[in-house]
């Protein structure tokens, strides 16, 4: 097979991943841009000093750039964070900067054809007289090169086999030994047996066993009303010990949390003992603060979760004062009026104000909290006021007209007795949030 009949097979290859990648939710780049002319690729190979390779000239024959690429909906459980990046480009051929590099070097070795978006690039290396030139992976930031393939052929058949990683230096590290992009590293195949069950793999196929409905969360990064109805099709405690068997599993600390977050969206109260335990785990060996309230919110009665929240929340406050951003990560996810309740009675409340007046915003405040923050202290007036710019709920807060209108006479008075630019702004725009009803 000669190397455009490959690339004309891959490209099919190509184009049938990116469709279907896309179908899923994926953002996905593709371009094909007409083939380079050939009085352009003359003019670069007098530039470049050289006739180009023959398979890049094949490349540029088909397309004068191909740049294919897709981004995953779900980050947070992609193994390795991978994303997709490959092609080549016409405009990006050129001999590398050699001063960026500490040794000495040839400044005619590296011509590079595809850029990373963060500045790394993918390159030739052109010191051997060959036919074929092996390709290398440059990073921008340290200046060293890995090895991925010995031609262009062989790096896409590699990079087409693992889904289409890179471009940037990074994303090829996990899967690179001595013979450059392993297909068969054991992290390769980690990675490839994921993509291929986020492509394949459908909650018909993964609801006969509790193994596969916790891949299929996985790869889908969706808990719908479908697929907790699969998941009630097993007894809850083995829903639960089939989750804990996942997380202990996973050996990345981020995924294993992400992981954690679903036995809340799935098991509900069945897991409230399990959250219990969590509770009790020595600070150091805790989980991430928010994945522990996400949990304690969705796992254990409001009453319950709110205390072990205060506890924690005031034990804080033993040692230094308490700061709005540290209460809203903790007490944000329960949108429950008792957290203004908490904060008033307290007197928690201090300069900066910033985050405290989004916790007061996101705990469903009635009318009687406004108004009792606005007769409050200075620092509980500038809070209400400036969250009353952030509700998402007005109507809900104001059921009726005349408590909309007391309201808007308040703050009247809080503008009368504004002295600085800001205190007027900050009142103004809470008028204008009020007036837009």
């Amino acid at each position: 097979m000669t190397f455009q009949h490959q690339l004309e097979r891959l490209k099919l290859q190509w184009n049938d991943l990116l469709e279907t990648l896309q179908h899923k939710g994926a953002d996905v780049i593709h371009i094909y841009e007409e083939p380079v002319k050939d009085n352009q690729l003359a003019e670069l190979e007098q530039q470049l000093g050289i006739e180009l390779p023959d398979e890049l000239r094949q490349m540029l024959a088909m397309a004068s750039e191909a740049r294919m690429g897709w981004t995953l909906p779900h980050e947070s459980l992609v193994p390795f964070g991978a994303n997709g990046d490959w092609g080549w480009s016409f405009q990006a051929i050129y001999w590398l900067d050699v001063w960026q590099l500490e040794e000495a070097v040839n400044p005619t070795r590296y011509l590079t054809f595809c850029p990373g978006y963060n500045g790394d690039s993918l390159v030739l290396d052109m010191h051997a007289p060959s036919k074929q030139h092996a390709v290398l992976s440059w990073n921008h930031e340290t200046g060293d090169f890995q090895f991925l393939a010995p031609s262009l052929g062989e790096f896409f058949e590699r990079v087409t086999i693992m889904y289409g990683i890179g471009a940037e230096s990074w994303q090829y590290e996990p899967f690179i030994d001595y013979s450059g992009l392993n297909v068969d590293h054991p992290h390769s195949l980690k990675w490839r047996a994921w993509m291929h069950d986020y492509v394949h793999l459908t909650l018909e196929k993964a609801q006969a066993t509790l193994e596969g409905l916790i891949r299929y969360t996985e790869v889908s990064g969706v808990v719908d009303v479908s697929l907790r109805s699969a998941f009630h099709h097993f007894a809850p405690e083995l829903i639960l010990q089939a989750w804990q068997k996942r997380i202990n599993e996973e050996s990345d600390r981020g995924i294993r949390e992400t992981l954690m977050k679903y036995i809340g969206d799935i098991c509900y109260t069945h897991a409230a003992d399990w959250v219990r335990s969590l509770w009790r785990s020595h600070a150091e060996e805790r989980i991430n603060a928010s994945v522990l309230t996400y949990l304690t919110v969705r796992c254990l009665p409001e009453s319950e979760g709110l205390k072990l929240v205060f506890n924690e929340l005031e034990q804080m406050e033993q040692t230094s004062r308490l700061n709005g951003y540290t209460a809203c990560a903790w007490l944000k996810p329960f949108t429950s009026r008792k957290v203004i309740e908490w904060m008033f009675l307290g007197q928690r409340v201090s300069y900066p104000y910033d985050g405290w007046d989004r916790l007061f915003a996101c705990s469903a405040p009635s009318a009687e909290d406004i108004w009792q923050w606005l007769g409050g202290s200075t620092v509980q007036r500038q809070v209400v006021i400036s969250a009353l710019a952030m509700l998402e709920n007005v109507q809900t807060i104001f059921p009726e007209q005349a408590q909309l209108q007391h309201t808007l006479v308040l703050l009247e008075q809080q503008l009368d007795k504004a002295v600085t630019k800001k205190e007027k702004n900050l009142v103004n725009g809470a008028v204008h949030a009020l007036n837009k009803l």
